[in-house]
């Protein structure tokens, strides 16, 4: 991992005084044009695909607008068009527009994208992000490998990776809270589990899944990859193996102590934050950086700056580390249509997105409404706590040291998650299913989450796991499993 957020936290610690394109101008003939406010130059209107955006919406108008003209000043002949998408779930609608034929020139995916980069849809970007003025700089080590496994999606922006957070005035009211952080061992971890339990419903706020918990817990009992090598030398899946079972154990023991909160299956995000705030749950987690961000700022809102949030290590064990992150591929990102007539100027635009104007947009939205600069420096207004960025969320090429110390652009806590996410990750050995293996894993996979939590309820022991493994490799896990043994060193 680049160590890039030491930089960003003296930045940040310096202003605030506390922790706190591709192939130069190329101008295609064909396609939409339109002149430009000068009139001298012609103007390519390139189409986007993006995620819950609508030009019906004044405030996004108004940025998208800004943006165009950034991009002409830049020397960029190039306007983006919103594509509208009809009401509805965005995977879907983008999948009937796409198959229809009508592919815009970007395209911001959110799952859904291996079919069409099957297909030949999307641009492989490896050559456009090798000539690139901005984005190649600004690729963390994560990324790079991402895109050497799969080469058709781009996201400048922090590893989306889960971290627990709790609030430090709670934490502090516990007298095992220092113990925990300087030697956070799964036994440590648990008396602190049940001290909070005196003043809480429960301690883990969950939504449906094991992801929150298991961002502190996996490494600790040994699931440092998705694929564990037996003493035999053969990968095995890590939800089917003996250090899961041991997990599953620990976890099954929390949950009838009421630890892991006992509607967690039928949870969603919405509830488990609500229950967060409210108090009623001691510990949730998020992505490190904006989710923690705004989680610290819904929390001290709701019940003060006391109740800033402490980011926790994850536990010691086996290992030591937050989640593996997956570098098979990005799990979301943009795209550029392989029949686009504009292909250099579409990844002109994305770069132009990591350039220093680009990051002021994207970041700090529209000057006016969610930021005013005075000397200089950049003060966010409160209209900037529901702005989130177009593009990406990189902090390359944006001087967080022009920050007004009154308006950090993050807080302490979500400062604290991205630094130890880098301090605490590493990079995980899962790969791209292929796609005559993808039913079978679904399969596989349902029979795994199906037993976990049962596993979790009660309804399942200890004398059940080798009947659900073989199960789980009768289900398909099997057919992928030695698909992994080919394709893993």
């Amino acid at each position: 991992m680049k160590k890039k957020w030491l930089a960003i936290g003296l930045s940040l610690a310096l202003a605030a005084g506390t922790v706190t394109g591709c192939g130069g101008n190329s101008q295609e003939e064909t396609g939409n044009q339109s002149s430009d406010n000068s009139g001298t130059e012609e103007v390519t209107t390139l189409r986007i695909a993006l995620k819950g955006i609508s030009m019906e919406d004044e405030r996004q108008k108004t940025w998208f607008d800004n943006y165009n003209k950034a991009l002409q000043e830049a020397g960029i002949p190039a306007e983006l068009e919103v594509v509208e998408m009809q009401s509805g779930t965005y995977s879907d609608n983008l999948a009937l527009m796409l198959n229809s034929g009508a592919i815009p020139d970007i395209i911001y995916f959110q799952g859904g994208d291996q079919v069409f980069a099957a297909q030949g849809v999307l641009e492989d970007l490896t050559p456009y992000i090798e000539k690139s003025k901005y984005i190649k700089d600004a690729l963390e080590d994560f990324q790079q490998e991402r895109l050497k496994n799969y080469p058709y999606l781009l996201f400048v922006t922090p590893a989306l990776t889960p971290v627990p957070v709790i609030r430090t005035d709670v934490l502090n009211s516990c007298a095992s809270a220092q113990t925990v952080l300087n030697d956070p061992t799964i036994e440590n971890y648990t008396k602190l589990f049940d001290e909070l339990m005196a003043d809480h419903e429960a301690v883990w706020g969950l939504d449906g899944t094991l992801n929150g918990i298991n961002a502190m817990f996996d490494q600790a009992f040994g699931l440092t990859d998705t694929w564990l090598k037996d003493d035999s030398g053969i990968y095995v899946y890590g939800r089917v193996s003996d250090q899961s079972l041991e997990e599953l154990k620990y976890y099954a023991e929390l949950y009838q102590k009421g630890i892991i909160d006992k509607d967690y299956l039928s949870a969603n995000w919405e509830v488990k934050e609500n229950d967060f705030y409210s108090n009623k749950t001691a510990i949730i987690s998020g992505n490190q950086g904006a989710v923690i961000n705004l989680y610290n700022s819904n929390q001290v809102a709701a019940n003060g700056e006391g109740a800033a949030l402490t980011v926790l290590p994850p536990a010691k064990g086996v290992s030591q580390g937050y989640l593996p992150l997956d570098v098979s591929k990005e799990s979301r990102g943009f795209a550029i249509s392989a029949v686009s007539e504009h292909k250099d100027l579409a990844f002109e635009v994305l770069d132009f997105a990591v350039s220093e104007p680009g990051r002021i947009l994207d970041l700090l939205g529209t000057e006016g409404t969610d930021y005013e600069i005075e000397d200089g420096m950049y003060t966010l207004l409160p209209d900037h706590d529901n702005w989130y960025a177009n593009f990406f969320e990189t902090f390359h090429n944006f001087d967080l040291d022009k920050m007004n110390p009154e308006t950090p652009y993050w807080s302490d806590a979500a400062l604290s998650s991205a630094e130890m996410t880098d301090t605490y990750s590493t990079m995980d050995n899962a790969f791209v299913i292929p796609d005559d293996l993808i039913v079978s894993w679904d399969a596989a996979e349902a029979k795994a989450s199906e037993f976990i939590a049962d596993f979790i309820l009660g309804n399942k022991t200890e004398a059940d796991w080798d009947t659900f493994v073989q199960e789980w490799n009768e289900a398909g896990g099997q057919a992928v499993t030695e698909y992994a043994n080919s394709v893993l060193e």
